[in-house]
């Protein structure tokens, strides 16, 4: 080999082994250098943060040796990191029940998803990091002697503490916060957040007939894919003692003997969304004359839609509603994104029609709140299960009008042109939701699947 060979050789070797040492950086790792490492300072600050957290849960445990302080018998629940509005009426259903009940949140109240929030009983955040986590400490030492259980919601967010929260694929981090509470006789539930969460994209695809070719994450595998799905899943199914799957499909780890599928934590306030409410002259919608509205919603629109896909079927409501006005029909589509939910109800009270999605195959917030306002609302509903699963009781009894993107338009003009079929449909929509989502309603519920936790057994008998 001649010199010059062998120094691009040398060249060669040096680039790649540097290149893979840029990699290793990227994602956290140190390069080490003999007795030297490099690391990124973020990622020191996170290591460090980690070591502090466990050295202060490690603290705990050395004066707590003594017999461990055990909630009193009276029925106690803290629900962690928001769930839209849900835990806020919740906890304030179980307390008009005797409970000591609670939600928490260590979210920013100025943040992003804050106009999908109605508040939480008890904000851990702070503007300074510090300040904020002696929130969580300080809260986490008095959890441990309070509380009989802890409900959680959010993909990742197995923990109090942000430094816990998994942000990888594998879902691999230790939640030792919650290893800390499950050891001092606490139970663990999970709500889940939607069609993802503990289900594989492939399972859900089959089930529903396609939804997934309609929704803009179907290729994105930082978001959803079969791999990440079921490690999430898995890592729910080994650390709680209950899934609240919240009347979604028996598939993957939304099923099994940790699952509670009927409506369980998905609380709405029955006097907040109320079919009197006045409305306030700034929300009035402008209206001719015998004019019909239409409303459709979806939040974060610009994140989860693009020119070829739109999960909920939105295209085919705009194409519905314009062929109906091509028609001579004197209607218009009234669509909301990221309204704040505290105002939407107005506007969903002064629809005609509320279309929520037309391809997923269950309901979701959107619905609950329209049914609860009784509006008469179209969602498409599949309620075949797989085989060997019953069909919940809640998805049976379902008043919703289904359509889909094929039959959005018959389904329109039908509900459009009988008034007396949108007053029956409104009528029944708001008995269902009394029934299924009322806060009282589901705090009855949760305090049944409460009380079989603390005896040790599954939180609901086999529905098969």
């Amino acid at each position: 080999m001649s010199l010059i060979a062998y120094a691009r050789f040398i060249v060669t070797r040096i680039k790649a082994a540097f290149g893979r040492s840029v990699a290793r950086f990227r994602f956290g790792r140190a390069i080490l250098l003999r007795t030297i490492a490099i690391i990124r300072r973020s990622h020191l600050a996170e290591l460090y943060g980690r070591i502090e957290q466990l050295e202060w849960i490690g603290a705990q445990a050395e004066t707590t040796r003594q017999p461990v302080k055990r909630p009193s018998d009276q029925r106690s629940v803290v629900f962690l990191h928001n769930s839209y509005y849900n835990f806020y009426y919740l906890a304030s259903a179980l307390r008009k029940r005797g409970w000591d009940a609670l939600s928490v949140s260590i979210d920013d109240p100025l943040g992003s998803n804050a106009r999908f929030s109605h508040g939480a009983d008890l904000s851990l955040h702070d503007a300074s990091e510090g300040r904020k986590r002696k929130n969580v400490e300080e809260f986490f030492s008095e959890s441990l002697g309070r509380f009989r259980m802890l409900h959680f919601y959010g993909r990742g967010h197995m923990s109090m503490f942000q430094s816990e929260f998994d942000s990888g694929a594998s879902f691999s981090r230790l939640p030792s916060a919650f290893l800390r509470l499950k050891q001092s006789g606490v139970k663990i539930g999970y709500s889940v957040c939607g069609c993802l969460d503990g289900v594989s994209q492939s399972a859900f695809h089959r089930w529903s007939g396609g939804c997934c070719d309609r929704c803009i994450w179907q290729n994105n595998p930082l978001v959803c894919n079969d791999k990440m799905n079921l490690a999430w899943g898995h890592k729910v199914e080994m650390f709680c003692d209950l899934i609240a799957c919240e009347g979604f499909p028996a598939l993957d780890y939304q099923s099994g003997p940790k699952a509670y599928r009927e409506p369980l934590t998905t609380a709405l306030d029955p006097e907040f969304w109320r079919p009197d409410l006045e409305i306030p002259p700034h929300l009035v919608l402008p209206r001719s004359d015998g004019e019909l509205i239409v409303y459709h919603a979806v939040g974060n629109y610009d994140l989860r839609s693009n020119p070829e896909k739109n999960v909920k079927g939105s295209r085919a409501v705009v194409e519905a509603v314009n062929r109906l006005r091509s028609e001579g029909m004197n209607v218009r589509l009234e669509f909301v994104t990221d309204m704040p939910s505290k105002d939407v109800r107005f506007i969903q009270l002064q629809a005609d029609v509320v279309v929520d999605q037309l391809n997923h195959g269950r309901y979701g917030a959107n619905a609950r709140e329209a049914m609860m306002l009784g509006r008469p609302t179209v969602c498409h509903i599949n309620k075949s299960e797989p085989a060997g699963e019953t069909v919940l009781d809640s998805i049976r009894e379902c008043p919703l009008v289904s359509a889909n993107e094929s039959t959005i338009y018959e389904v329109l003009k039908g509900l459009l042109l009988d008034p007396r079929r949108r007053l029956k449909a409104g009528l029944d929509g708001r008995k269902f939701a009394l029934k299924w989502h009322s806060a009282a309603a589901c705090a009855a519920r949760y305090e049944s699947v409460f009380d079989r936790l603390q005896m040790n057994l599954p939180p609901q008998e086999s529905l098969v």
